[in-house]
């Protein structure tokens, strides 16, 4: 096997497999490289106005708490400082924040009477289907990924994160939630991975928590406050060490507070006498924001097509002006591209000659890890991979049952395609059957950074070499077929598995030691804990203290 940099450079664009016509049979490409369809992204300042902005108004943010430092701002939303205080000033200016020099940013936006929680009430209903899809996809990936973020941290680590939750215990219900979240988000961090933590504030924003913790609403939430009321239960599951109980005392948890979610909102619309309320989604998720630059995707695309052998190494790309054609893009923005392409040591640009296609350039794939830019690109690429890896099967067991015989007949006929990605294939079809739409909405856009071409530029006979991927992916297939939905979805995860270890491991003889920090959940299972929980994070009763 020959080894490639498999560095990946930004988030967000279609793969060269996303924008072939299925309706053939046969990966045909749409209309050369200007089909494919470069996302114009609305600026950085729009999405984190939009989003603070509704964080602050939904109550995520309530009158008088800060807002996160400006740092910690960039950090998570993927801006530019200058970005971060831009979107403060307008806050400010309409009276939604206090600003200080050197302090945290305070919310003065506030609800005085009934009468100013009604929007809130209707807008919440709008959302009741997008709510509680919400709980349960939040159900099905969380635990998840709380069990890897413990296995990678270690216990003793993720269980100081918990211990916190002891002095708040006593506290009012909504000073325990926060106060719990903020332990599972530095659990999350603890896993490494770039996109763990970006996902659960998607989910939580879409679950309006803030909402149901409303003292003028409160309801009995009898199920999920009898047996989780006191936030120790979670550093009582996290010491135990072992993943499958995490997992399982989790999503026992999530599905007790879905249900207790849905009682409540059909307990306010006989209340207030709704009627028939038109339903709205309610959640949305780009992973893509400030990253997505015209001239990475472009230089992504490209190497897609180089990885999948459709330009083939020593062979020579189009010239620059038939390229800036067919993308529809300057000289300039090609010219940035290709010199991507050559400082990753995918091509080799020669005066009057043109851009040769170099896949084995050693050399130049040890240099690029040594820019912190491209650095983490490649981390974010390993984190996409560690995620469909844990949420790859549940997706296939969900989806499965609306599989019929007439698509897969159309699967079938798609896999015969001289490039095609047998796996992109079969996710593709899991993402479009699953009825959850925030689960189907995560995985297409994490599905998005998976640019498949890196993969298949190990070998040097790009796709159509017989790689164990393919092999594992159509034997997936033949397993859906043959009506065995477990055996397909344990399948397309290990598929994920082996194409995380193999990137991963290469990344590490490359020099990225980060690299070795994402493991998958086959390794997760193999390690027994191997640290006993002191007593004092012992669950007992609150009014013994």
């Amino acid at each position: 096997m020959q080894y490639l940099c498999t560095y990946t450079y930004s988030i967000e664009i279609n793969t060269w497999y996303n924008t072939v016509i299925r309706n053939s049979g046969r990966a045909e490409h749409a209309g050369g490289p200007g089909g494919v369809a470069m996302k114009r992204k609305k600026t950085l300042h729009d999405y984190l106005y939009e989003n603070l902005r509704e964080q602050i108004e939904t109550g995520y943010y309530k009158y008088g708490e800060a807002l996160p430092s400006m740092n910690r701002l960039c950090e998570t939303y993927h801006v530019g400082i200058r970005t971060v205080r831009d979107v403060l000033s307008e806050l400010r200016d309409q009276g939604m924040i206090r600003t200080e020099e050197r302090r945290p940013a305070v919310i003065v936006y506030g609800k005085t009477g009934e009468e100013d929680y009604i929007p809130d009430i209707l807008a919440v209903l709008q959302r009741k289907t997008s709510v509680l899809a919400v709980y349960k996809t939040m159900e099905l990936l969380m635990p998840r990924m709380f069990a890897l973020s413990v296995q990678v941290c270690g216990v003793e680590t993720a269980v100081e994160y918990f211990k916190r939750l002891k002095r708040d215990r006593r506290k009012e219900v909504r000073a325990r939630w926060k106060a719990s979240s903020n332990a599972l988000y530095n659990l999350l961090d603890a896993s490494h991975n770039l996109l763990f933590r970006d996902i659960f504030t998607s989910l939580e924003i879409g679950s309006r928590i803030p909402f149901f913790l409303e003292p003028e609403y409160t309801p009995p939430f009898s199920c999920c406050c009898g047996e989780y009321d006191d936030p120790m239960w979670m550093a009582e599951a996290v010491s135990a060490g072992d993943t499958r109980m995490i997992q399982e005392q989790f999503a026992r948890m999530y599905r007790s507070l879905g249900h207790d979610i849905k009682r409540y909102l059909d307990w306010i619309e006989s209340r207030f006498e709704t009627g028939n309320i038109e339903q709205k989604n309610g959640y949305s998720w780009n992973c893509a924001q400030g990253h997505d630059h015209l001239y990475i995707q472009i230089a992504r695309d490209l190497i897609d097509r180089i990885g999948l052998g459709f330009y083939k190494d020593g062979s020579f790309l189009p010239s620059e002006a038939v390229l800036a054609q067919e993308y529809s893009v300057s000289v300039a923005t090609i010219r940035r591209s290709i010199s991507m392409l050559n400082r990753l040591g995918f091509c080799r640009t020669y005066n009057v000659k043109g851009t040769q296609v170099t896949l084995f350039n050693d050399q130049a794939a040890f240099q690029s890890m040594k820019n912190k830019v491209h650095k983490k690109d490649i981390l974010m690429y390993l984190s996409g991979l560690q995620f469909m890896a844990l949420a790859s099967a549940p997706a296939a067991l969900l989806a499965a049952p609306f599989i019929g015989r007439e698509e897969i007949d159309c699967i079938e006929e798609e896999l015969a395609g001289p490039y095609a990605v047998p796996l992109s294939i079969l996710m593709h079809h899991i993402i479009e059957d699953l009825t959850l739409e925030p689960y189907q909405i995560i995985l297409r856009q994490v599905s998005s950074i998976l640019h498949w071409g890196y993969y298949y530029s190990f070998y040097q006979n790009g796709i159509q070499a017989g790689n164990e991927l393919n092999q594992i992916s159509h034997e997936a297939f033949r397993r859906l077929q043959a009506g065995d939905t477990e055996e397909f979805a344990r399948l397309l995860s290990l598929c994920y598995c082996h194409a995380l270890e193999l990137v991963r491991d290469s990344m590490v003889v490359w020099g990225l030691s980060e690299a070795a920090l994402f493991v998958t959940p086959q390794e997760m299972d193999k390690v027994k804990p191997c640290w006993t929980k002191p007593a004092e994070f012992a669950i007992v009763d609150k009014d013994s203290n």
